[in-house]
């Protein structure tokens, strides 16, 4: 008989605030407050970089201002992702004692990304998970991974590019080297990047992929994925840790 897991389908207008509901998910996963649990969610125009980046190594923050691309840090390492609504985030918050877990972080971020790869494979796409981190279609990548493990949960989050708008990606990301002074921070791997619109040759529902990665998440883990919402104790630590640390300009722009 499947484990079941909590589906979350739970997103804001507000990045600042949906980066402060994916540390608060994991949180509650690990004091054992809710159940471990898959999110499913979306973002406005966003730059999310990661946790030990420099803004000005990473962003163009001229076009950011003028695209009306925010710019928020999230609370895991990894590099820089632009996300819009043609991206689907995915986020998988488990117990730190969850059998499926192998004890090394990468090794657990390969072996999490089955249910992903589970997914796009449905879709018709022959996708695979490669070396930084990623998962990608015959060399070009689709979906970037980040993550944090502690010894109550581990958690993996990841952008998957579907009908992103790749104009704007390419213009608001710096490449690699384009600042060369001052403190630098941990620098993002800049990859060739497509999305499912451009991998299959046309336009894709939401619903199409998002029904696809749900039984792919199911199959790669033997689990039931059971819909739900956040719950008051989620909730309200998102809110605490947006009006602390994400709304401010200190945690999102200074390292």
């Amino acid at each position: 008989m499947s484990l079941e897991w909590r589906l979350l389908e739970a997103e804001y207008d507000d990045p600042y605030l949906n980066m402060a509901l994916e540390e608060a998910i994991p949180t509650m996963v690990g004091r054992r407050i809710v159940p471990e649990t898959v999110r499913l969610w979306r973002n406005l125009r966003a730059v999310a970089i990661g946790r030990f980046q420099r803004v000005e190594s990473e962003v163009d923050l001229e076009v950011c201002r003028r695209r009306c691309v925010d710019i928020v840090r999230r609370f895991t390492g990894g590099g820089a992702v632009y996300q819009d609504h043609g991206n689907l985030n995915y986020a998988i918050s488990l117990q730190g004692d969850n059998p499926l877990l192998l004890g090394d972080i990468l090794e657990d971020f390969q072996s999490l990304s089955r249910g992903v790869i589970s997914g796009l494979r449905r879709l018709g796409l022959n996708a695979e998970y490669g070396r930084k981190n990623l998962i990608h279609i015959g060399g070009l990548k689709l979906s970037g991974i980040a993550g944090s493990s502690s010894a109550e949960s581990f958690f993996l989050h990841g952008t998957l590019l579907v009908s992103t708008d790749l104009s704007i990606l390419s213009e608001v990301l710096r490449g690699p080297g384009s600042v060369t002074s001052g403190r630098q921070g941990v620098q993002s791997v800049r990859s060739p990047v497509t999305s499912l619109r451009n991998a299959l040759g046309g336009d894709i529902c939401f619903e199409a992929v998002r029904k696809a990665l749900l039984e792919g998440f199911e199959e790669a883990f033997q689990v039931n994925l059971v819909s739900n919402r956040p719950s008051r104790e989620e909730e309200e630590l998102a809110r605490r840790l947006y009006e602390t640390k994400y709304s401010k300009r200190e945690w999102n722009l200074e390292l």
